[in-house]
């Protein structure tokens, strides 16, 4: 399989160093809201356990009524995960070994996001994969990938940040414009604003983000994290709403996070030396 690499012009160069990841995010739209939705997260109402393939699951979104796309942290394929029949479906080689981390389909196009924050995008089936360099300052670790259906753009959620851009235990989210190719600094998350929802210390230093999406019905972010077993709720623009400790027992290593459009969340855990899995929580409430 060939990988084409996408070139940005020299004016394009030239669009992102006058809007670089200094820039501060645009103003979104949509006002912020209370967490309407619950979840009880001590039960799932099913588990899929993946097949050996998806061993070190690492990123799932919604692919189509029923499916969900996943990919895994280490060779260059993505798979669709049927939920009723439990069983993967299709499966697509889009490049080779590496870090991927995060996954997101968009209309008719799937992106997939490596460690170091390339990402690489296709069309299911095709056998040409686009490489987009998205340019961020400094050496990163990234995990979570979702869409932004308000801005039309990704976001990135990154693990560990490089210095140059976070100081101390700020937690970063950047933005990726998918028609102009700009890369934005959507949120710089502080110890000081989670406070009063019993986010701090060690519990603060130790959430480090490995998934993140929209839910489909109130446009709250869902920021999770793998050390530290935890969920925090937010609203699109940062302000914290819900901080939820994880049992480690039922997600023993929490990696993915995506919603169906009804609002039925879905969250991939690596197996902790068994199989990945993927739980299933329905809304308790609105």
């Amino acid at each position: 399989m060939t990988i084409s690499k996408r070139v940005l012009a020299t004016a394009m160069l030239a669009s992102f160093w006058a809007c670089n990841p200094t820039e501060k995010k645009e103003e979104a739209s949509s006002e912020d809201t209370i967490a309407t939705f619950s979840y009880d997260f001590t039960k799932s109402d099913e588990k899929y356990e993946m097949p050996k393939i998806l061993k070190e699951i690492s990123g799932i979104s919604f692919y189509a009524d029923g499916q969900l796309v996943c990919v895994q942290d280490e060779d260059g394929e993505v798979f669709v995960y049927d939920l009723n029949q439990k069983k993967v479906t299709a499966q697509h080689q889009f490049g080779p070994p590496d870090d991927y981390e995060g996954i997101e389909k968009v209309e008719d196009e799937i992106y997939v996001m490596r460690s170091d924050g390339k990402l690489l995008s296709f069309k299911f089936g095709d056998k040409e994969t686009r490489e987009i360099e998205t340019s961020l300052p400094g050496k990163n670790d990234l995990e979570g990938l979702t869409y932004d259906k308000v801005n039309k753009r990704l976001w990135l959620a990154v693990k560990d940040p490089s210095k140059k851009a976070a100081k101390g235990d700020d937690k970063l989210i950047y933005s990726f414009d998918l028609k102009s190719r700009r890369i934005f600094t959507e949120l710089e998350l502080k110890e000081q604003q989670f406070e009063n929802v019993g986010l701090k210390g060690k519990d603060w230093k130790d959430f480090k983000p490995s998934g993140v999406a929209f839910h489909p019905q109130t446009g709250e972010v869902y920021l999770i994290s793998s050390a530290g077993h935890r969920l925090i709720i937010m609203s699109r623009s940062g302000v914290p709403l819900k901080n939820i400790e994880l049992d480690k027992e039922l997600l023993k290593q929490p990696e993915g996070i995506a919603f169906s459009p009804d609002g039925t969340l879905y969250i991939a855990s690596e197996g902790d030396g068994g199989n990945g899995y993927i739980l299933k929580f329905s809304p308790t409430s609105k």
